[in-house]
């Protein structure tokens, strides 16, 4: 019998917070363990998996390499037993399907009304969650098996490889100001000309904020001043509205704000123009709902 055939959900729960805590004292305190009883685990453990998985010193335990990687998957398997929970109560409720949606805030303005509606009228006894969020977080939790599906704008660079992938087309991007802006009363706008205000821009290191910099820094230009730090679309949509601050913004989404309009500047950069895409799990390849959404949104792209 192999090691995973041995393993207990308890024993994933303890190599996390060894992970997460590099503590074995505190571990063995929170899993109701002596602290010898799980040395001994753990180094049982290591033994049968034939190799370490953590470095011992003074001040407590670092995870290896080797760790890192199966505590990830370790998570994702405790992500699915509570998908598994959640999709049980569903059913007692009534509901026959349920699907987990990842989207991007900027994405979600544009497509996400019209999807959840088509969706629910296509099946009403489907039971449909949504978490909006960058996607470097949103790409963590699919991985993990929160998610079904994540929408979003896809920085190639940063995209896992491991994950199906299906590009639906360029989502050209743009600095967007309220019509009333004095800089949306000129026909010809310089950058130099934008610094005067301020703007709200996504959260540092996300792909978005990433891929906003490296533009800049391949035309040598100087970095805005960031007054709102903020993931929230709609949010950062109504702040522009009656206000100076500017907002980079996907050129799509400003047809759902009128009050809104796209400053005429030189924005070619192809770096910033990411692409819309569809992540998922390959194993979740042909599940019904994951399939028709990945139909409608490809739909959309096409008529776009």
């Amino acid at each position: 019998m192999s090691w995973s055939e041995r393993i207990r959900l308890k024993h994933l729960q303890v190599l996390i917070r060894l992970c997460e805590q590099k503590s074995m004292s505190d571990v063995a305190r929170q899993s109701n363990m002596t602290q010898p009883a799980l040395s001994k685990w753990l180094k049982d453990f290591e033994d049968n998996i034939g190799m370490p998985l953590f470095e011992r010193h003074a001040r407590g335990i670092e995870p290896l390499p080797a760790a890192l990687a199966l505590v990830s998957q370790a998570q994702g398997v405790l992500n699915r037993l509570d998908r598994m929970n959640a999709t049980l109560e569903q059913y007692r409720q009534g509901f026959r399907q349920q699907f987990t949606l990842g989207i991007s805030p900027m994405v979600a303005a544009v497509y996400l009304p019209q999807l959840l509606v088509y969706l629910y009228q296509r099946d009403p006894q489907c039971h449909i969650r949504i978490q909006e969020g960058t996607l470097d977080v949103l790409s963590r939790n699919l991985e993990q098996g929160e998610l079904d599906l994540v929408i979003g704008r896809v920085d190639e660079a940063g995209r896992n490889p491991a994950m199906a992938y299906l590009p639906l087309g360029m989502v050209p991007l743009g600095v967007a100001a309220w019509r009333e802006h004095p800089l949306a009363q000129q026909k010809e706008i310089t950058w130099e000309q934008t610094l005067d205000y301020p703007w709200i821009l996504p959260p540092r290191n996300s792909p978005m904020r990433r891929s906003f910099e490296l533009s800049l820094d391949a035309k040598g230009l100087t970095y805005p001043t960031c007054a709102i730090e903020s993931a929230y679309a709609h949010t950062n949509a109504r702040v522009a509205v009656g206000s100076d601050f500017l907002v980079p913004m996907t050129r799509s989404m400003v047809p759902v704000y009128p009050e809104l309009c796209i400053l005429e500047l030189d924005w070619s950069d192809q770096r910033l123009h990411g692409q819309l895409g569809l992540l998922w799990r390959p194993q979740d390849s042909g599940e019904p709902m994951l399939e028709e959404v990945i139909s409608w949104m490809s739909q959309q792209a096409q008529a776009a």
